[in-house]
């Protein structure tokens, strides 16, 4: 179950990195007065949709966090 977060955690931080990267070359463009470019590359979407993976991964590590949790306390009685 550990290594299940941990790649999870993985996963979410590689995803958070992509947003970083997505959005600073979004703000580059938009500073260059390429919003076509922008618009070509679907950043906009594609970015959201990465927000929302981002979520989903950090549900999915808490939901198995609490059920680790449980299932170790339970083991300890």
């Amino acid at each position: 179950m550990t290594q299940l977060i941990n790649n999870y955690t993985k996963s979410r931080d590689l995803v958070k990195q992509r947003i970083t990267e997505l959005s600073e070359l979004r703000s580059d463009l938009i500073g260059k007065g390429d919003t076509l470019r922008v618009s070509e590359l679907d950043l906009d979407r594609r970015i959201r949709i990465l927000y929302e993976e981002h979520g989903e991964m950090q549900q999915i590590i808490s939901h198995l966090t609490a059920y680790n949790r449980r299932r170790e306390s339970c083991g300890k009685k």
